[in-house]
């Protein structure tokens, strides 16, 4: 599809919505069909409303809606017969579209879902085409219809090629794995429906052919977990949907990635490192990097961040939450993680040897320059060997054992200690300063948009799998805790009731 949008000249004035707002498991049947589609179905109801906004926030500029598969051909249709215009769910050319907003028009295709069966990919590439000729049709009677994005050309359906292009960076939080959105599908289901698997460029999808062993369930535990009345574990925050990360600002954004001239990540491979090139160099930050009054750099010490798209989000980042609001902070911190690639469970040699690069002091020492830190906390080893390389002069240090060594509690309140001495912004009037081994929850607004709940939460979620006697670094699980999971739906209000009677009846 982005592949379409890029042939037609839409290369961001776009919006992709899912007939449901949650996955189903299955296809779409009778049973799903009655819900996304029955005028009485609170689903409808509710998908029409998120229509409807869309429309609201780019009036009159909505110009055309694109029905992918079945089930969006049958939604674009119940959409129009909403606002009382006709529309054939097969020949949405035709629908009354214009009911909804003056210039907008509709077509349909096959859902490139499809084709992996056999001969599906010319079907789906004849439907592909057929809608290119609609979109040159109307575009040739109205020159002002579907103006081409800057930057972007339009191609006549001619020339189309069925292939696919990558999604851009830009429609992901910060942070993501570079692996989503190219190259094919790169996750798949587990655990029965309570974990998603990813896999890089040299994985397999559902890891066929290769025998895979993890060696934790990740269980979890509620211990921590917090939320908002009307907010449910599964869901991203309703109550504060405002509250949550947008990325570490334009002075970080290319640095931490190794984006700048004369700043560039070493390549990890050729110094040994077992990571996976095609995951990127994502997950290295969390919290607000802008003069924070204390700056963590700290080790690596779970999986999480892969999913999270954040430093520090699994149990150790769980600890160090509860660390900083012991030092009177809940949200004038900025945390570095050593690295920006998975070295947990690697050669710890071949570690240390890459973090005494040049390479990688330089950049930690521009991100200290550009953060100026009120306060420099070193949490964990391979911290440390970064402390006399990045800290300017002048600036207060500290620095203590990653949660997970020996002693780590001890050496965390002894640190604690150290920063009851220093002055610094405080977010927390009379901080204790005391630590016992508490865990807490990474903050909203430490997260992407559209983080769920339990996410940050009940320990570490994500899981690396031995392929044999070594770990594998081509596959990581990330795993919905055993309480969030075994959940009963909320209670349907009044209205969802009555709402259901009928479709039962339906």
């Amino acid at each position: 599809m982005q592949n379409l949008l890029n042939h037609i000249g839409i290369t961001q004035s776009y919006l992709f919505t899912n007939t449901f707002v949650y996955p189903i498991f299955g296809q779409y049947g009778t049973s799903e069909r009655l819900l996304a589609q029955h005028p009485d179905s609170p689903i409808r109801e509710h998908r029409e409303e998120l229509f409807d906004y869309a429309v609201q926030r780019n009036r009159p500029e909505l110009h055309l809606a694109i029905a992918v598969g079945q089930a969006a051909k049958e939604s674009l249709a119940s959409w129009v017969e909403s606002h009382g215009g006709r529309a054939d769910p097969d020949k949405l050319h035709l629908a009354e579209s214009s009911k909804i907003s003056p210039k907008l028009k509709m077509v349909g295709v096959l859902h490139p879902g499809g084709a992996s069966k056999g001969g599906a990919v010319t079907k789906i590439k004849a439907s592909f085409v057929k809608a290119i000729k609609q979109i040159d049709t109307w575009g040739a009677a109205d020159s002002n219809w579907l103006p081409v994005d800057p930057g972007g050309s339009r191609s006549p359906a001619n020339q189309y090629k069925y292939t696919s292009d990558p999604i851009p960076f830009r429609d992901f939080a910060y942070g993501t794995a570079w692996r989503l959105g190219r190259d094919a599908t790169s996750s798949n289901r587990k655990n029965s429906q309570q974990a998603i698997q990813m896999f890089g460029e040299h994985g397999k999808y559902g890891n066929k052919g290769h025998s895979l062993k993890y060696l934790d369930d990740a269980s979890g535990s509620k211990t921590g977990y917090s939320d908002d009345p009307g907010d449910l574990p599964y869901e991203p925050p309703k109550s504060q949907y405002k509250e949550f990360d947008r990325g570490p600002g334009t002075r970080f954004a290319k640095l931490l990635q190794g984006g700048l001239t004369g700043l560039d990540w070493p390549d990890f491979t050729a110094l040994g490192l077992r990571c996976e090139p095609s995951f990127g160099t994502g997950p290295i930050y969390r919290g607000r990097l802008s003069r924070p009054s204390i700056l963590v750099i700290a080790d690596q010490r779970s999986h999480d961040d892969h999913f999270t798209g954040r430093a520090l989000t699994g149990k150790a980042g769980q600890h160090l939450q509860a660390f900083l609001k012991a030092a009177g902070l809940t949200e004038s911190y900025g945390i570095l993680r050593v690295l920006p690639v998975d070295t947990l469970d690697d050669d710890q040699s071949k570690v240390r040897t890459a973090v005494d690069t040049a390479e990688v002091h330089s950049i930690y020492a521009e991100a200290v320059r550009r953060a100026k830190p009120r306060v420099l906390v070193f949490c964990g080893p391979l911290a440390k060997r970064l402390a006399q390389h990045v800290t300017p002069a002048g600036t207060p240090t500290v620095e203590m054992k990653a949660h997970g060594q020996s002693g780590a509690n001890a050496d965390w309140r002894r640190a604690l200690t150290e920063l009851s001495a220093l002055a610094y912004r405080r977010d927390i009037g009379s901080p204790t300063f005391d630590y016992q081994g508490e865990r807490l929850q990474i903050e909203r607004h430490d997260l992407p948009f559209g983080t769920l709940r339990w996410q940050g939460s009940s320990g570490d979620r994500g899981l690396q799998p031995k392929r044999g006697s070594k770990f594998s670094f081509d596959y990581y699980k990330f795993v919905m805790p055993d309480w969030a999971f075994g959940l009963k739906p909320s209670a349907l209000s009044n209205a969802e009731a009555a709402a259901a009677v009928i479709l039962k009846n339906a």
